[in-house]
């Protein structure tokens, strides 16, 4: 059996709020990647972007990040990770690609992504930390 390519999902984007439909995303995509057969998506990051952004409106980082984590306390696999959001300045976003590119490295590099994503599925570990994850 081919091994397949693991794959993080990142959707950036302010949030505010989060909807229903944000994270209906993540499933769909999820779903038709799965259905290839080619992937397997190992993660899904909800990126808030900064206060700096300066979109009308925009509550503050904070409170966006927290809504967001509120609406994902049932989700297993989609996360929230502030950093983009705790920037002094907008950030592109190909740095926040970046960011999160080299940050899957050093976890697949360390075992740590696998050890906490498949603590007991080794053989799925071991086939998924010899590939470089997919943005």
């Amino acid at each position: 059996m081919r091994s397949r390519i693991p794959v993080i999902l990142l959707s950036c984007g302010s949030f505010n709020p989060t909807t229903n439909m944000h994270m209906r995303l993540f499933e769909l995509a999820r779903d038709h990647l799965h259905q290839t057969g080619r992937y397997q998506v190992i993660e899904g990051i909800m990126s808030p972007v900064s206060d700096k952004y300066g979109k009308k409106g925009l509550v503050s980082a904070r409170h966006r990040v927290a809504m967001a984590r509120l609406a994902l306390e049932t989700s297993d696999w989609i996360r929230v990770d502030p950093w983009e959001s705790e920037q002094d300045t907008w950030t592109e976003t190909v740095k926040v690609l970046r960011h999160h590119y080299e940050e899957a490295l050093r976890a697949f590099q360390s075992q740590e992504f696998m050890r906490n994503k498949y603590p007991t599925g080794s053989s799925t570990a071991d086939s998924l930390s010899c590939q470089q994850p997919a943005f």
